[in-house]
């Protein structure tokens, strides 16, 4: 074989190995439906991508009885060495508690459960019962001690569904880059991180629904481009309970006990992880419209498009940073 034609069989190998291509990988996850986009060189990583869920569920699932989270809700006897990803959520979760002025806590699990878990249509509000079940929440009873957290009160439980999701996200894209793999749409349970570009060199699209009462089927009102960065959506429009005619959407305000009273009615948050967007988005959804969109002003990393209601009338406001990147729905 002469030089040259040694150069070009090299040459082709490179290309070979440079060749991208589509892969997907789909199934179900935290009760609900999880779907990777991502380009490499043809390996499938399905099995690869539920076992790491099983294993995110089995330390941070509050519906496994067995999971790590589940034994410390109880004060059961647990691992000397606490999950990282247990402590990454509670470290990220008092960060957002302390940025919101509480609106983000995920130490209602007690009221979670008086709310959300009865038939309204039988009970009535106990408000001794609430005040009861108040005083067992509030972030200050967790703390870090050394290397792990413990609680100061042994009845604290904590509910992370409102942050999990979006962390379970960032989990699986750390998988993909820890494999060379950069191109890629992350999507579980609707929380969404997207990195890269796809082969045309395109941005990733990402829906956003329509906040609508009447018609429960999905309506998109716009895409939002996405490039390195991801995008969590939390809305009351969709999931409501009513207690003695009225109506209460399943936003839990952690400062009064009560479902909250907010005249938000979808927040999409924007951020560097998913885990923090998706903790933004539910405590906008307690916030109100003018604190969020101020929360949003002074956080240099945080974009959010904010569905809003005044004087009956809906209403639609995307920060400045995102302007650029929406795509209006015909």
């Amino acid at each position: 074989m002469t030089r040259f034609s040694l150069l070009l069989v090299l040459l082709a190998f490179l290309l070979a190995g440079c060749t991208q291509t589509r892969m997907e990988a789909r199934g179900y996850a935290q009760g609900t439906t999880y779907s990777v986009i991502y380009y490499n060189q043809g390996q499938d990583l399905q099995y690869q991508i539920d076992s790491l869920l099983l294993s995110f569920d089995r330390v941070l699932s509050t519906y496994q009885e067995t999971s790590y989270i589940s034994k410390w809700n109880r004060n059961e006897q647990v691992p000397l060495e606490q999950p990282q990803q247990f402590k990454e959520v509670l470290k990220r979760a008092t960060e957002v508690y302390d940025n919101t002025d509480g609106a983000f806590d995920i130490t209602v699990s007690p009221l979670m459960n008086y709310w959300f878990a009865q038939d309204w249509k039988t009970s009535e509000v106990d408000s001794a019962q609430v005040a009861s079940f108040h005083a067992l929440t509030g972030m200050n009873n967790v703390v870090l001690e050394g290397e792990d957290y413990v609680k100061l009160n042994n009845e604290i439980q904590l509910d992370v569904n409102a942050i999990a999701q979006g962390y379970s996200v960032d989990v699986v894209c750390r998988y993909l880059e820890s494999l060379g793999i950069f191109n890629y749409l992350v999507e579980i349970g609707g929380e969404v991180r997207a990195s890269g570009t796809k082969p045309d060199d395109s941005l990733w699209n990402v829906g956003i629904d329509k906040p609508n009462d009447e018609n429960l089927e999905r309506e998109l009102t716009m895409s939002v481009q996405l490039q390195d960065r991801a995008l969590a959506t939390s809305g009351n429009y969709r999931k409501f309970i009513e207690i003695e005619g009225q109506k209460f959407g399943h936003s839990l305000n952690p400062k009064t006990g009560y479902p909250a009273k907010t005249n938000v009615l979808s927040a999409t948050v924007v951020g560097d992880d998913c885990m923090t967007a998706d903790a933004y988005a539910t405590a906008f959804m307690v916030m109100g419209f003018e604190k969020s969109k101020l929360l949003v002003k002074e956080e240099n990393k945080l974009e959010a498009i904010l569905v809003y209601s005044e004087k009956e009338v809906v209403k639609t406001w995307v920060s400045d940073g995102l302007s650029d990147f929406i795509v209006e729905s015909q």
